[in-house]
């Protein structure tokens, strides 16, 4: 498994990828529905271990996941409401 796609690829991924937005479409990071991509929330390239740990993924639109980057977690986002956490 190479770093740039730690698995992002494939029947797994796709089925985790389905898993995690099936079960919630809400960004994890900017907290609005119509979540697109699924975020790794320790970054893979810290963790790739973590790469398909269902603990480790959350709901994201593409343009709040990309501005993340392979930063930490709550670097850039504003809280989100209580009722909308994972």
């Amino acid at each position: 498994m190479t770093y740039k796609s730690h698995g992002r690829a494939g029947h797994r991924w796709r089925r985790l990828r389905k898993q995690v937005l099936d079960a919630n479409d809400i960004c994890w990071l900017c907290g609005k529905p119509g979540a697109d991509t699924v975020d790794h929330v320790l970054p893979l390239s810290v963790y790739p271990e973590l790469a398909h740990e269902i603990g480790n993924l959350r709901p994201a639109h593409q343009r709040c996941n990309s501005a993340k980057g392979a930063g930490a977690p709550g670097a850039h986002q504003a809280p989100m409401p209580r009722s909308r956490r994972w």
